[in-house]
Parts: C-alpha cells; structure tokens; sequence
C-alpha cells in the first residue's frame, strides 16, 4: 500500500499499512494490520481475531460499504452476527431515478418458481447459464446468466441496452438475497440507530489519533514492531477515555486495575528498552575505541 501523501512531489509515496479497528462507544475493542487496501476482504479475519482476543464474537457488526461482499455477509450469517454492514448501491437504490427505472436488472420481475426475470417488454429471459466466479482472495459465487429470447425489432432496444444480439443479465442470489436482507436491518429502528452512530465511532477515534494526537506515523519497522507499537497506543487511548469518563472517586480503581492488567507487560517493555540502551552504550564506546585505534595508528 501507499499514502496520497507525495512530500516530495516526484512520485516517491509513502509505504503504509491498512489499519482496521473495531470501536465501542469509542473505545478501542480490536485492531488488525493487512497489506491489502480492499476492506471487503479484511472483516473474515478481522473477527476471528476478535474472537481470539475476546473469546466470543460480537453480536452486531455495523460498517460501511466497503465490508458489503458476499463472503462477509455469508461469514456473519454462519456465525450468528446481526450484519448492519451497507453494501455499494444502498443508498443509490433508494433515489427515485434508480426505483423507476424500469431496465435495470435490480427492478425487473423475477419468477422464482419457473426461474426467469420478465424484461419491460413482458418478453420472458430464459436462465441460460450457472458459472463459477472466484475472487482474487479465493472466495468462489455462483453467478447464473438470463437471455432474452428475441430483441430485435424492439421498440425499447435502444432504451433498454445497446450491446449486439439479444439483452443478457447476470445475478448472483445469494449476494440478492444478502442484501435484501441487509436493506431490512438497515432501514429498522435498530438500524438506524446503529448508522447514526457508525459515522462518530471508528471514523472520531481516527481522528482524535491522526489530528489531535498526531499520530500518523510508525516509529518501528516490521509487522510485529507496529502491533506493539499501536497496541501501546490503543492502551493508552482507552485508559485517557476510562479516566474522562468515569468519577474522580473512581479514578483510583481505574488505575489499580490498568496496573493489574497491564503492569506486568510494561514491566516487560521497560526492561527490553533497558536492555537496548545497554547494547547501544556498548556498541558506542566499542566504536569510539576503534576509533582511537585507527587515530593512533
């Protein structure tokens, strides 16, 4: 991955990580790091560490369009999550040019018992075809093909499409069916709660790190050294949180259990920077000895 950021005007951007975080009331409950910038295939994995980190999974996933796939939508379905999770045409469907188009697929009439969708001219596109479609990450759908059976001399050929020969659709239902059912949840009381507060969970915790904390950079190298380094953080972010948020009366237990919980791990921390300015003390006057040497002779 790389940043839009180019400093120095020649192309040269910055290398980066794809940062995933779960949030609740703000607070930090998981993180993930992946070398991918497509969201839609990070959610699989990102829970399952969820639930190594927890021991459960959550019961509710709210997120945007990006995390809208087939695989995610089966992934939470199997795994007994209520999935608020917007996919790419959530809001467009609702527009009333996209509603009263009558060409589009999504509002063609679809005959579920003799399997076959009725275009605008009443003309009936027979199924033709079942193939297999596999993602770049592996995940394999089942697209199936409709045909028309006769479009030529149609009064609203030009309207309904603009290819050769007759008009061809393809659908995956298992993805219609996801999102028919994603639509329902998001258009409930619940749903509406959940994307009322999506906008001001993960995306104000980004920001009070990136803009108010300045945290915008790694100070490490390497895939474990960034864990330790934003896990770090996330501890602290949360305790700042805990502290604001809880009595002055209550403070004190606050810190006697972060002390319990992470005590022992900074402890740990401490005593490795110990031992790394120990090595660089040593690599420094062994360095200025051979450079004594080399003086002298």
């Amino acid at each position: 991955m790389r940043m839009k950021e180019d400093v120095m005007n020649n192309g040269q951007t910055k290398p980066s990580y794809n940062l995933q975080i779960g949030t609740e009331n703000q607070y930090i409950t998981n993180f993930a790091f992946y070398w991918t910038s497509m969201d839609s295939t990070t959610l699989p994995s990102f829970l399952t560490l969820d639930q190594a980190r927890w021991g459960r999974l959550p019961k509710e996933v709210c997120a945007d369009s990006g995390y809208g796939s087939e695989q995610n939508y089966e992934f939470m379905e199997n795994n007994g999550i209520e999935a608020y999770v917007k996919y790419n045409l959530f809001h467009k469907e609702q527009l009333r040019p996209f509603r009263n188009d009558p060409f589009r697929m999504e509002n063609m009439y679809y005959n579920w018992k003799d399997d076959y969708y009725v275009c605008p001219m009443g003309q009936h596109m027979e199924h033709v075809g079942h193939n297999k479609s596999v993602s770049d990450n592996g995940y394999a759908s089942w697209i199936d093909t409709y045909r028309a059976q006769r479009c030529e001399g149609c009064p609203l050929r030009g309207q309904c499409f603009k290819g050769k020969g007759n008009r061809t659709i393809n659908v995956n239902h298992q993805l219609k069916r996801y999102k028919k059912k994603a639509f329902e949840r998001l258009t409930s009381e619940r749903g509406l709660f959940h994307r009322s507060k999506r906008p001001i969970e993960p995306e104000a915790v980004f920001g009070q790190i990136k803009t108010d904390k300045q945290y915008k950079r790694f100070r490490h190298r390497g895939f474990p050294k960034i864990q330790m380094d934003f896990g770090i953080l996330a501890m602290a972010f949360n305790l700042q949180k805990i502290i604001k948020n809880v009595g002055k009366d209550q403070i004190k237990a606050v810190m006697e259990a972060f002390s319990t919980l992470f005590g022992p791990l900074l402890a740990f921390l401490w005593t490795l920077w110990g031992k790394f300015q120990k090595e660089e003390t040593s690599v420094n006057k062994n360095r200025q000895l051979s450079n004594r040497n080399l003086i002298a002779a």
